[in-house]
């Protein structure tokens, strides 16, 4: 067959009539753009969120689009001065170069207060003298600083307790420059005021709503161990500088003793609430460590003889006249030693996560272990998750101890039974000759394979329930083709049309891919990605309810996130990978290690926390994200160490070498 091929002039004669005409397809496109371009900046200007509105004033349009929207967001200068704070504490770099810069300049201003800090009074009773007047001066903003301290926190936002330590900053330097010009800048008072302001932040930050919103990394307790961390480097500092006066007796000497049963009485009651605190800890309990790994009654009677032998100290050296004169007068040191005593545990136990971390191999100690609480249903299901993760990780764990108590409740037929077998089958704990002895497997298998096989297949209601009758039948070897795709069916039916599609979606979801598997029918996860993605971004939760973290699963959507629903997104997002629009670092931040977590989440947490890094794909947290995300322990961090430099750069009291009378008591 011959082909006559067409000349090019021939094809360029023949398109000239339809070609474009450049000019007007250039006007054309830029009528376009702006007919494009007016209802778009339209939509910006009526944004509703004030949040965005205020992130739109620091990173204009223009910047981002190259010129092509023009003006847009709120003009700076038309931003309360709240609002352009808090634009600013919400950006990642600015905030982090705030910090920085706050840090640098407090540093320089101390410096150049510190230079010309002349401490002009030195008798001890004329200092006490110019502190209450300073605090009478002070009244109204004490009250208010006091106020601001104690309902920030409460809010719980991070960007509040940011900002509520940067103005710590500002804070420490108006102390300093105005207790100079008072001429009681010395290294007492100095001290002994950044002491008490590091105590009050350090209780405001113990405070439930703390840090419950926000993208956190790590226990914000730690920022409360921080702050009392820098009581205890001020604390001897404070007893020095007091004994350099002529101790605690130069500013008292006109006040009258306080009877010693008081003294005793006062010290006594800090040691029965610790003692109180103490009592739950005396073993471990689920998923925590025996307080002070097993030693906290050792520790807790060397805390009393100590506590008791610096009262008898005190009282003994309350009816001696003896010089004050020495750099550092022992009976000073006695508050302090019983200050340490009852501060130190509770700061090693808001930082156990340090000491006391979930390794893998505390996690496989609790899984041997296998603490039974009192319904062996919900023992078995928490304990599941950290067991299958012990076993994934090839740590051959002992489940002998498991294995006896499933035994019994295999043989006394417990009620809550068909909700323990699901979990012990998924770890391997039923042996094959146990399968026939199981409660009714027989009317069981009936309900999931009627005898009219043609019959339609229907939803399985209450899935959990029976998902331990899908792996006895399969590990039997007792279901033929025709079961296995009838199975099928009733199993994807189940997943596509949920009884109730506001609940328990996540867990259903994996359960049908795991029993799918079981029965040699393996899900199509290229055809159920999308709906199971749709399930994962529905049920994640960035608020909190009831005193809950942000950032983890809902098991029923409006109410709080649950580790369990969690445990079975990260399994999900293993097997059909993570939706688009999901930020990780919200559920890092639910999973995140914490001081005290209830029952055996703390192993769950840790677990789940290891799959999701462990994503195939997933990029790890930045260290620019970890210092943006913890700019509020950061901050707590840079605040002692600005108390400790103003401190120890403050010039120090005169010595006092008169002879005190120490007043006798009644």
């Amino acid at each position: 067959m011959s082909v006559e091929l067409v000349s090019e002039s021939d094809l360029r004669a023949a398109l000239r009539p339809h070609q474009v005409d450049a000019n007007e397809f250039e006007a054309g496109i830029r009528v376009r753009m702006e007919a494009g371009v007016v209802p778009l900046q339209d939509d910006f200007l009526n944004v509703d969120d004030p949040m965005l509105t205020i992130a739109a004033t620091f990173i204009p349009c223009p910047l981002i689009t190259g010129g092509k929207i023009v003006g847009g967001g709120t003009k700076l200068s038309s931003l309360t001065l709240a609002q352009k704070l808090l634009g600013y504490a919400a950006l990642p770099a600015i905030s982090l170069f705030l910090l920085i810069g706050a840090t640098f300049f407090s540093a320089r201003k101390i410096h150049k207060v510190q230079q010309e800090n002349q401490s002009d009074i030195n008798d001890a009773q004329e200092m006490q003298a110019a502190a209450q007047q300073w605090w009478r001066s002070h009244r109204l903003g004490a009250f208010t600083v006091f106020a601001a301290v104690l309902i920030l926190p409460m809010i719980g936002a991070t960007w509040l307790l940011f900002l509520l330590l940067l103005a710590s900053f500002g804070l420490l330097l108006y102390f300093l420059s105005s207790f100079a010009r008072y001429g009681i800048g010395n290294r007492l008072l100095i001290a002994q005021s950044c002491l008490s302001g590091l105590l009050l932040l350090s209780m405001t930050m113990q405070n439930t709503y703390g840090a419950l919103s926000g993208i956190h990394f790590v226990d914000q307790k730690l920022i409360t161990a921080v702050l009392l961390l820098g009581t205890l480097i001020l604390l001897p500092i404070v007893i020095t500088s007091m004994a350099r006066l002529g101790g605690r007796a130069a500013f008292e000497s006109k006040q009258k003793a306080p009877h010693w049963l008081v003294i005793l009485c006062s010290f006594l009651i800090p040691n029965v609430l610790f003692l109180i605190v103490l009592y739950p800890f005396r073993k471990p309990v689920d998923n925590q460590p025996t307080f002070f790994g097993g030693y906290g009654w050792w520790f807790f009677a060397i805390m009393i003889a100590v506590q008791v032998s610096a009262v008898i100290w005190a009282i003994v050296g309350r009816f001696r006249k003896a010089p004050v004169a020495q750099h550092v007068a022992r009976a000073e040191w006695i508050p302090g030693v019983l200050y340490v005593c009852i501060t130190l545990p509770f700061l090693l136990w808001l930082s156990n996560t340090i000491w006391w971390p979930a390794t893998p191999t505390r996690i496989l100690h609790y899984v041997e272990a296998f603490e039974q609480g009192p319904y062996p249903s919900i023992t078995f299901r928490h304990w599941e998750i950290p067991a299958r993760w012990t076993i994934e990780q090839g740590l051959h764990p002992d489940l002998s101890r498991a294995r006896k108590v499933l035994d019994n409740e295999i043989a006394t037929d417990q009620d809550l039974l068909t909700f323990t077998l699901g979990s012990a089958f998924r770890v391997g704990l039923v042996r094959p000759d146990q399968i026939k002895t199981l409660p009714d497997i027989e009317q069981k298998w009936q309900s999931l394979l009627p005898e009219t096989s043609s019959r339609k297949p229907r939803r399985i209601t209450s899935l959990n329930q029976y998902a331990w009758v899908f792996y006895a039948l399969a590990e039997s070897d007792q279901l033929s083709s025709e079961d296995r795709d009838f199975l099928e069916q009733r199993l994807l039916v189940t997943l596509e049309n949920p009884a109730i599609k506001t609940s328990d979606m996540l867990e259903t979801a994996l359960l049908v891919t795991q029993l799918l598997e079981v029965i040699d029918r393996p899900i199509n996860r290229d055809r159920y990605r999308e709906q199971v993605h749709g399930w994962l971004l529905e049920f994640h939760s960035t608020q909190t309810h009831y005193y809950q973290i942000a950032g983890g699963f809902e098991k029923h959507q409006g109410v709080s996130a649950s580790m369990l629903a969690t445990s079975d997104a990260v399994e999900l997002m293993q097997i059909y990978g993570v939706p688009e629009n999901l930020d990780l670092n919200w559920v890092r931040s639910y999973l995140r290690p914490l001081y005290f977590r209830p029952t055996s989440d703390k192993w769950i947490a840790a677990v789940t926390l290891d799959r999701l890094n462990n994503l195939p794909g997933v990029a790890q947290p930045t260290l620019f994200e970890w210092l943006y995300y913890e700019r509020s322990l950061l901050a707590a961090m840079l605040l002692v160490v600005l108390c400790v430099y103003a401190t120890l750069s403050s010039p120090l009291p005169p010595i006092e070498t008169k002879t005190l009378d120490v007043p006798e008591t009644d």
